[in-house]
């Protein structure tokens, strides 16, 4: 898109809740696409242990019908942790259910969890996407999924839970635009600059003797609690009428039915460590919960306890698990189903594990207490080692010829790949890839520098297939402090390039530049001709970029002479087509045709398919150009399918748009169209810039003004 295009987005609403339309102006072409009712329906069940908080509802209901407010109805429920607070405002949403007839939208904000908390943006997309709003069509700028988010919510009826949020600022871009929609915001913050949104505070305290008795009973039976009234209103003193606290304990005697109540509160009355929690204000009685649910685990899987407290990330599986406590994998998993069954640790799917948030800070503790800092740093290591070891073979799977610099290269498999594919592999990073920044995080911490660029050299395929630039950006600035705390050049020359090319996807040209220029005095001073040639091809790249095609052939020449000094046959095939592309960039397109043919034939020679394809693909540009539109199709439908097989689907959108040209110098123009609605899933789902590009091309189709000559992608 030239700098003088101009390019929104658009959202009409309707107030009626009938549909909305989204869209965005390109030029003076406006492109619709009805966003379909959808009634969201994500809150969280009640537990079936909820017991009264009339008295809360009751205050709930009166802070939220104030008829003067002029947006929508805002309260904030806050108090320590383990007071029920989520439970509470999921009861009052549920009790009124009949008000929010378009829907309920949860998130939880992250305010105590180990990462970062969330940040706006991730959860407007979210929510938009749950109200309608299809993927392709939701804004990456924060500023703009708000406007959206506004539209979309005008005239509408429906609630939102924000859980555990941290600050007023993650809470306002999810306010609707409705005044007959609720927000409800749980915290341990009283969040008081919300006050100037409109929100009312509720302070929820812990249950009474009654409630607590009523809790107990709901959970452990009636007939328990009557049986030894005077030892269960002790019990509930002694929880301090935490609801979370009483619901361990309960669970606790849940499982033991021989033991009478009074055993567990002997056993709370003689713990030294619970009296001293119970003067600490906030998680008291939870201390005193989990550490005596944590009593009752045997040697092995107390230790499993301890050491999976350390797991970096939000969630885990068997696999991971099995590599912190150095166990195999039937020991670990009946350690998991004990600390399962012990209400310790939540199975939330399929060989997935999550630690509540304050079991999580309990396993630490204990931790911290029991183990030695060896023992504990030794978990760790073994934890991102794991993810390490995963991340490598994932990307010798998705880009297997590329040179590495890692040790793990070398290392010799003992059994086959667990990934059946590209695709597969991809799809597993994709999986764990917050796990895996957590994991770096924590390396950065305890200054494993090593790891911590080695992470980067195996997040580079995924990174170029499915890009998440956030992501991206974050550690390979790591990553380049890593390189230089190694004090290794040549890693550092390879984590420039792989960082500024994040930057030269993102359009932010000079930064690349800048990352680049570093990169190529690096291998200068190691006389490295490999890494020279990386550096002067992704300068050349920045150059073709930017419209300087002349200077971008003489960086691609020069990283030719290069690779085929240090003898690096696939970086031979890629200044091959990069010279083409120069070469057709200037109309030199018969020159074009000669390197990429040559790109292609060296491409089979080494056994890399995807840049087979890639030249294809550029081949097939050029054939276009000189008007042989046949050629051009037979060579780019061999291209879309094996980038399609590959998983390279960003290069695979690229020859999707080119083939589409193709089709419309046939004059199919219902399979171009087909084509670039392809590409422009493909572009939407990674956030790619391109995808303004196809928008722009299948508007001009749609209008009919469509100039085949001029329209394949750079």
């Amino acid at each position: 898109m030239e700098s003088g295009d101009r390019h929104e987005n658009r959202i009409t609403g309707d107030v009626s809740g009938t549909s909305v339309q989204v869209g965005a102006v390109h030029g003076d072409v406006f492109l619709q696409q009805e966003v379909k009712p959808v009634v969201p329906r994500q809150l969280l069940p009640v537990s079936s242990s909820f017991t009264d908080r009339e008295r809360e509802l009751t205050t709930l209901t009166r802070l939220l019908d104030d008829d003067q407010r002029q947006g929508p109805a805002l309260a904030v429920i806050t108090g320590s942790g383990g007071m029920g607070k989520t439970a509470l405002a999921s009861r009052w949403i549920t009790k009124h259910i009949d008000r929010f007839p378009d829907g309920q939208l949860y998130v939880n904000l992250g305010a105590f969890s180990a990462d970062e908390p969330t940040t706006p943006d991730d959860v407007l997309g979210g929510f938009l996407r749950a109200l309608g709003v299809p993927a392709g069509q939701v804004p990456a700028e924060i500023a703009e999924q708000a406007a959206m988010y506004r539209s979309v919510t005008a005239g509408k009826k429906f609630a939102v839970l924000a859980d555990d949020a941290d600050s007023a600022a993650q809470v306002r871009p999810l306010l609707p635009a409705s005044p007959d929609s609720v927000v409800v915001v749980t915290s341990r913050w009283r969040l008081g600059a919300l006050a100037m949104d409109g929100a009312r505070v509720l302070v929820v305290d812990p249950l009474d003797e009654a409630a607590g008795l009523r809790l107990l009973e709901r959970t452990v039976g009636t007939h328990r609690v009557t049986t030894e009234p005077e030892r269960a209103r002790e019990l509930v003193a002694l929880c301090g009428g935490m609801p979370i606290a009483l619901c361990v304990a309960a669970a606790r005697l849940s499982t033991r039915p021989q033991w009478p109540i009074s055993h567990l509160v002997g056993a709370l009355s003689d713990e030294r460590r619970r009296l001293e929690a119970l003067s600490i204000a906030d998680e008291a009685s939870v201390q005193a919960s989990f550490d005596l649910s944590f009593e009752e685990l045997d040697a092995e899987t107390a230790r499993v306890y301890r050491l999976l407290g350390l797991h970096p990330g939000r969630e885990f599986g068997a696999g991971l698990a099995a590599a912190a406590i150095d166990r195999t994998a039937t020991e670990t998993e009946n350690a998991l189903d004990s600390l399962v069954v012990s209400s310790l640790l939540t199975d939330i799917g399929p060989d997935r594990f999550q630690f509540h948030d304050l079991a999580r800070v309990h396993a630490r503790q204990q931790a911290a207490r029991t183990e030695e800092p060896s023992a504990r740093a030794g978990a760790l290591r073994r934890m991102l080692n794991w993810y390490l070891d995963n991340v490598a073979e994932a990307d010798l799977v998705i880009i297997p010829h590329r040179h590495r610099l890692s040790p793990r290269r070398d290392r010799p498999r003992e059994q086959a790949s667990r990934f059946s594919g590209t695709r597969d592999a991809l799809d597993w990073v994709e999986g764990e890839l917050a796990n895996v920044v957590a994991a770096m995080h924590a390396a950065v911490d305890e200054g494993w520098w090593q790891e911590v660029w080695q992470f980067c050299e195996g997040l580079w395929g995924f990174f170029l297939y499915r890009k998440h630039y956030r992501q991206w950006e974050k550690t390979h600035k790591w990553a380049v402090t890593a390189a230089r705390r190694c004090a290794d050049p040549a890693v550092e020359a390879r984590m420039h390039i792989q960082l500024g090319y994040a930057y030269l996807n993102t359009e932010k040209f000079e930064e690349a530049r800048r990352q680049f220029t570093a990169s190529l005095e690096v291998s200068r001073t190691i006389e490295d001709p490999a890494g020279e040639a990386t550096a002067w091809e992704h300068l050349g790249i920045v150059a073709q970029s930017t419209g300087d095609h002349r200077h971008a052939l003489e960086h691609f020449t020069r990283a030719l002479r290069l690779a085929e000094k240090s003898g690096q046959r696939r970086g031979v095939v890629l200044q091959l087509r990069r010279i083409g592309e120069a070469n057709a960039a200037l109309g030199r397109t018969q020159e074009a045709i000669d390197h990429l043919e040559r790109s292609a034939a060296e491409a089979l020679t080494i056994g890399d398919v995807v840049l087979h394809a890639r030249a294809q693909t550029r081949l097939g540009d050029a054939h276009l150009t000189l008007g042989r539109p046949g050629e051009a199709s037979r060579l780019l439908e061999e291209a879309v399918t094996t980038l399609n097989r590959a998983g390279a689907d960003p290069y695979h959108a690229e020859a999707l748009e080119v083939l589409a040209e193709s089709r419309l110098r046939e004059g199919e123009t219902h399979a171009a169209r087909t084509h670039l609605r392809q590409a422009l899933k493909i572009y939407r789902a990674s956030r790619d810039l391109k995808a303004h590009r196809v928008e722009a091309r299948i508007a001009a189709i749609a209008d009919g003004t469509e100039n085949p000559s001029a329209a394949s992608p750079e």
